[in-house]
C-alpha cells in the first residue's frame, strides 16, 4: 500500500546545516514480497530531503560560492535532493548498519556491484535483489541523488551526465538534487566533447548557460589526445541557445576527434552542497530520534559506498565533510571502489563532477588534482604539503577505509594512489587498506559484446572482480563492527618491480594486442587561465606484466593465476577513433593457443593450453587451490570460491573448442 508522509524535523541551534524536512513520497514492498531468510521482507522508500544550510557556519565555510547562493528569510540557503530507502520491513530483524551511496549519474550501483543484481534501481521485482548479499545480512540501504538537474529535457543523458548534470524528462527515476546557483558569478570557463560520431555536425551540450549568446567563444579540436588544439578555418559553431552550440566539422574528421570550446558562462551551481546534503543525510538518519526518522536510534554503524564518480565524490566527503554539526562522525567505514588516484570535481566554481582526468575525453578538472593518496605528503610542482585523510585527521573523524582497483584504473594515473609525486613507495595509513585487482578492467563484471566498437584489442577483460569486492566489503563491515582488523593491503609497488615506467613495461608480441605506449598521465596545471596551462607532469609508472602480458603485483583471481588468457586492464583506440589513445574503462582479453602447433604457427610467444595442463581435471584442482589461497586470506568468500572452481571446467572445454 502507498502512503505519503510529509515529515518536520528540525535541529535544535541556529547556525547549523540542516536537514528540516524528510518528505516520504512513497512506501512499497521492496522486490516483489521476496522474503531474505531470517531478516523478512524489504520495502521501499522514496522521498525528497529539504535542506537548509547556515553560510556562517564553521562546517560550510569550505563550500565555494556558498556566499553567492541566494537566501531565505533566517539567512540560510535552501535546496532539496532524491532519496530512496531499503531497508528490512521489521527493522528489529535487520543487523543495524546502513550501506549509504551517493548514486553514480542519477543509478545507484550498490546492489549491482555487491548483489549482482542485473537491473539498477527499480527494486521491484524479485531479481532486482540480485543473490540478495546485502540483504541476507540485513543491511538497510540509503541512496541519495546529488548531481544538479539539466534544463534541456531532451538532452542525450550521457552527454549532459558526463559534464556535471541530469537530465529530468517525465517520468525519469534517477535521482538528483536541486542545488542553487551562486548569483552574479559570470566568468570563462571550457566544454570537452568526445565520440561525438560521424556526422558532419553535432550538437554540443553546455553544462553552465553562457553569458551572452552573442559574445564569440572559441572552439578548437585535436585527432589525438597528444595532438596540438588547432582551429581550421573550416571548422566553425554557432549557439543554438545559451544551453547549447552546434558544431559543423572540416571535411574528413573522424568520429573521434576531440574538441574543446572556451566560453564566457554564468550561473554555476554551488556544488559543494552536494557534499553537504550527504552528510546532513546520514547525519539524521543515524542519530535523530525523531519519530519520522524512518530508522529512529537502529542504525548502530555506516559504511558509505561509492564506485567510479561516487568513488572520487566519496573520498571528497571523507576528506571534508565526514564530521557534522555537532561534531560527530558520519560513516564509521568507506568503501572507495575503482576510483583510481582521481579526485572529484564537486567543491569548485563550475564544477564537473561527471567528468575525471582521462587519455582521450578530458582534462585539467578543478578538483581532480593533488593530493591523489590518502597518507600526507608533499607535491614539489605545487608547492602543497597534504592528504585525503588529513582533514578528518586532525578532527578525529576519519572512518576506516578499503580502497578497491581493477588495473584498468592504474593506466588512468591510477599509480599515484601507490607512490608519491616523486614515484617513491608510500606506506597507507594505520586506518586505509588499499587493494588491485589483476587483469582486470573498470567493469565489474564484464560480458562479451559490452565494449565500446572503437576499441582495438579483443575485448573485455574477461575477470570478474565483483567477488573481491565481496569479500573486502565484509572485511571493512567487521572492521567497522567488531574492530576485526582487514586482511593487509595488496597493491604494486616499485620496490618489488611492480610498478616500472612504460618503456621497462614487459608486454609480449600478440598480433591480437599492441601495446603503443598509451597512458593517462597527471599533471600540474596554472588555473588562473582558460584553458588551464599545463606546469608540470607526474610520474608515467604503469603496472609490469609476465611473459604471458598479466600483471604480476596486487590480488589475482584464480583465472589470472591459472590463466587461459591474457587479461590486461587496458586497450587502445582503432584508427579514425584516436588511433593509439587508451579507450578509456576497457581491458583486454587475448586467449591462449589450443595446442603448441597452434602457437607456433600464429608465432604466439605464450604457452599453449595443452602445454600448460594436462589435462581438465589438472587445470580444475589448480584454480581450486588457488582460490583456497584467496579464501585463507579473505580476499575471496568460500560460497564464491566454491562458484570459481564450478566454473573451471566449462571455460577449460571453451578454451579447446577453440581450436
Amino acid at each position: 500500500m502507498l502512503c505519503v508522509l510529509s515529515a518536520m524535523f528540525a535541529l535544535a541551534g541556529q547556525a547549523r546545516a540542516e536537514l528540516v524536512m524528510l518528505e516520504v513520497r512513497s512506501t512499497e514492498r521492496a522486490f516483489a514480497g521476496r522474503e531474505f531468510g531470517a531478516v523478512g521482507p524489504y520495502e521501499l522508500i522514496r522521498a525528497v530531503a529539504h535542506y537548509r544550510v547556515d553560510p556562517a557556519a564553521r562546517v560550510n565555510a569550505g563550500l565555494v560560492n556558498i556566499q553567492k547562493a541566494p537566501r531565505d528569510a533566517q539567512g540560510r540557503v535552501a535546496f532539496d535532493a532524491d532519496v530512496m530507502i531499503l531497508r528490512p520491513v521489521d527493522l528489529s530483524k535487520g543487523n543495524g548498519r546502513m550501506v549509504y551511496e551517493m548514486v553514480n549519474r542519477g543509478r545507484p550501483l550498490s546492489l549491482g556491484l555487491l548483489n549482482r543484481a542485473a537491473g539498477r534501481g527499480n527494486f521491484s521485482a524479485a531479481t532486482d535483489a540480485g543473490d540478495g548479499f546485502l540483504m541476507n545480512a540485513g543491511f538497510s540501504v540509503v541512496m541519495s541523488g546529488w548531481q544538479a538537474e539539466y534544463p534541456v529535457l531532451d538532452a542525450p543523458p550521457m552527454a549532459v551526465a558526463l559534464g556535471s548534470r541530469l537530465p529530468r524528462p517525465p517520468n525519469s527515476t534517477a535521482l538528483s538534487a536541486r542545488l542553487p546557483i551562486a548569483e552574479g558569478v559570470v566568468a570563462m570557463t571550457r566544454e570537452q566533447f568526445f565520440d561525438v560520431g560521424a556526422d558532419k555536425t553535432f550538437i554540443g551540450y553546455l553544462s553552465y548557460p553562457a553569458a551572452d549568446v552573442n559574445e564569440k567563444g572559441t572552439l578548437t579540436m585535436r585527432e589525438r589526445d597528444a595532438d596540438p588544439a588547432v582551429s581550421p578555418s573550416a571548422l566553425s559553431w554557432r549557439y543554438l541557445d545559451p544551453w547549447r552550440i552546434e558544431v559543423t566539422k572540416p571535411a574528413g574528421t573522424s568520429a573521434g576527434a576531440l574538441y574543446e570550446f572556451v566560453y564566457r558562462a554564468k550561473e554555476p551551481v554551488v556544488y559543494g552542497l552536494a557534499l553537504a546534503s550527504m552528510r546532513d543525510l546520514v547525519s539524521y538518519l543515524r542519530y535523530s530520534d525523531a519519530e519520522q526518522n524512518p530508522f529512529r536510534s537502529s542504525i548502530k554503524k555506516v559504511i558509505g559506498l561509492g564506485a567510479s564518480q561516487t568513488g572520487r565524490t566519496l573520498k571528497e566527503l571523507v576528506s571534508e565533510f565526514n564530521e557534522d554539526e555537532s561534531g560527530r562522525i558520519v560513516l564509521d567505514g568507506a568503501n572507495v571502489v575503482i576510483s583510481g588516484a582521481g579526485r572529484n570535481s564537486v567543491n569548485s566554481a563550475f564544477a564537473r563532477p561527471g567528468l575525471k582526468d582521462a587519455q582521450h575525453t578530458s582534462w585539467g578538472l578543478r578538483g581532480d588534482e593533488f593530493p591523489f593518496s590518502y597518507p600526507v605528503t608533499r607535491d614539489d610542482l605545487s608547492g602543497r604539503t597534504d592528504g585525503v585523510i588529513r582533514r578528518c585527521s586532525a578532527t578525529s573523524t576519519c572512518p576506516r577505509i578499503i580502497h578497491i582497483d581493477s588495473e584498468n584504473e592504474l593506466w588512468h594515473g591510477g599509480t599515484l594512489t601507490y607512490v608519491d609525486t616523486n614515484g617513491r613507495d608510500l606506506t597507507m595509513p594505520d586506518n586505509v587498506r588499499v587493494f588491485v585487482f589483476a587483469g582486470t578492467e573498470h567493469t565489474a563484471t564484464p560480458r562479451p559484446g559490452m565494449s565500446p566498437p572503437f576499441c582495438a584489442a579483443p575485448a573485455p577483460a574477461m575477470i570478474d572482480w565483483s567477488v573481491f569486492a565481496r569479500a573486502l566489503f565484509t572485511a571493512l563491515d567487521r572492521w567497522v563492527t567488531n574492530d576485526e582488523a582487514p586482511p593487509a593491503s595488496r597493491y604494486p609497488t616499485v620496490a618489488r618491480g611492480e610498478l616500472v615506467t612504460k618503456e621497462a613495461y614487459k608486454f609480449p608480441k600478440l598480433a591480437q594486442a599492441t601495446y603503443v605506449g598509451a597512458f593517462s598521465a597527471k599533471h600540474y596545471y596554472d588555473f588562473s587561465q582558460e584553458p588551464p596551462k599545463r606546469m608540470g607532469s607526474y610520474p608515467l609508472l604503469v603496472p609490469q606484466a609476465n611473459e604471458d602480458g598479466l600483471m604480476i603485483g596486487g590480488v589475482r583471481h584464480p583465472f589470472v593465476s591459472v590463466p587461459l588468457a591474457t587479461n590486461a586492464g587496458w586497450n587502445v583506440r582503432k584508427p579514425g577513433f584516436g588511433e593509439g589513445d587508451l579507450c578509456m574503462a576497457t581491458g583486454s582479453s587475448v586467449p591462449f593457443a589450443t595446442t603448441r602447433q597452434d602457437r607456433i604457427s600464429h608465432r604466439d610467444p605464450r604457452l599453449s593450453v595443452e602445454e600448460r595442463y594436462a589435462s581438465q581435471d589438472a587445470y580444475v584442482q589448480a584454480v581450486k587451490q588457488a582460490a583456497q589461497a584467496l579464501v585463507k586470506d579473505r580476499l575471496l568468500l568460500p560460497a564464491d570460491a566454491d562458484a570459481i572452481v564450478a566454473e573451471a571446467g566449462d571455460l577449460y572445454q571453451k578454451a579447446l573448442a577453440r581450436r
